[in-house]
């Protein structure tokens, strides 16, 4: 395999994301000259000529396993569905690829176990994209709590991510993405792992309440939104706010951000107002040219860096012989990442489902997290096990 000059790849799945955050940064960012897109695969076949012809991609593929026989690549992207990640996850490996996989990592605890298993099996790194840690807002907030202790402990605290309705109705993803998903899986496990990461502390109990009364009506069998109420394991307690059922005229694609009170002092991150706004024929919006901007040299922004950053990562094994591999798993999101948000998402959808329903809000169970991990495991829980509160 190539470790000289470029990162040979192949990405599997091209659908809205992919054209959003991954091709501008494959061909249009500072990170370009360090990736070569060796391979497009995707099951439908006009859109694969489509974006093979735009990006001048030679090689393309309706099956991901001839992909991977086919050619020589050193890591592989996968974009598809939630439900469908687990399999090309670990072919990829196996087939000694490392693997940026899009969140979540899976969409359950058994089968991240799994990738994480195969991965540490043939010393390959499969990392998931988890942008919002590259925020320059969440860095420094996580600097401040972390590193200097500024405020002492999280006491209690709230995040918010709401999309407009345009999202989950058919026509804005390329399949029907609404129906194998969730506001959770959606939105909350980007903030799943933000917490985490900005705090460094673990969940040990979840409670949920969640609304059928939009999506269900217009023949889209989703939840319309969910509150996750989760206690952390210094006692903290935060609410987690999702929905995607906003008015279509909602001046962005993302109403988000989170607050935290702790045992000095709160903080305040408005994702959203970011202090940039337009009036034009498409009505008035917020943008935010932290996520997405352009300079002379490219497009930049912590979406494109988050994918940049990890295939140079990847490069940077392969230049090396591999040598830091340790490194790099204790430096940049790992496979245990994707796990704990994939584990708060599905321990959110279990208290749902274990919970009453009352006409078309359903309160959800208590579901004790260490507890599910041994139910989801078994004897595979070493690991995984959250320690008590301290």
């Amino acid at each position: 395999m190539c470790n000289d000059s470029k990162l040979r790849i192949g990405v599997v799945g091209l659908g809205r994301f992919v054209e959003i955050g991954h091709m501008p940064t494959y061909f249009e960012s500072r990170y370009s000259p360090f990736i070569e897109v060796a391979a497009l695969c995707d099951v439908d076949r006009n859109r694969l000529t489509e974006w093979q012809d735009r990006y001048d991609v030679k090689a393309g593929y309706t099956d991901w396993t001839k992909m991977l026989a086919d050619e020589k690549l050193d890591a592989v992207v996968v974009v598809t569905p939630d439900h469908l990640h687990t399999q090309i996850v670990c072919g990829a490996l196996e087939a000694g690829c490392d693997v940026l996989v899009e969140k979540p990592l899976a969409t359950d605890i058994s089968e991240c176990h799994r990738v994480i298993r195969t991965a540490r099996q043939h010393r390959r790194r499969v990392v998931t994209d988890f942008h919002k840690r590259y925020d320059p807002g969440h860095r420094e907030a996580r600097a401040r709590v972390v590193k200097d202790k500024k405020y002492g402990g999280v006491q209690f605290g709230y995040v918010w991510m709401q999309n407009p309705i345009d999202i989950p109705k058919p026509g804005f993803f390329k399949s029907n993405f609404a129906e194998n998903s969730s506001p959770v899986w959606f939105l909350g496990v980007h903030f799943f792992d933000l917490i985490r990461f900005i705090t460094a502390l673990e969940p040990i109990e979840i409670r949920a309440t969640g609304y059928r009364q939009v999506l269900a009506n217009m023949g889209i069998n989703t939840w319309d939104a969910v509150k996750s109420d989760i206690i952390f394991n210094n006692g903290a307690s935060i609410s987690f706010c999702l929905s995607w059922i906003l008015p279509t005229g909602a001046p962005s694609l993302a109403t988000q951000g989170i607050y935290l009170q702790f045992e000095r002092g709160d903080l305040k991150i408005d994702t959203r107002d970011r202090g940039m706004y337009e009036l034009s024929a498409d009505g008035y919006r917020c943008l935010n040219p932290m996520a997405f901007h352009r300079t002379e040299s490219g497009v930049s922004g912590y979406v494109y860096d988050s994918i940049g950053e990890t295939l140079l990562a990847f490069l940077q094994l392969n230049r090396n012989g591999r040598s830091d591999y340790e490194a790099q798993e204790q430096a940049h999101p790992s496979g245990r990442d994707g796990f704990y948000a994939t584990l708060m998402a599905q321990a959110t959808h279990e208290s749902l489902r274990r919970g009453r329903t009352a006409s078309d809000v359903v309160v959800g169970a208590q579901i004790n997290i260490n507890e599910f991990i041994q139910e989801q495991l078994g004897s595979d829980v070493g690991e995984y096990l959250v320690p008590e509160c301290r």
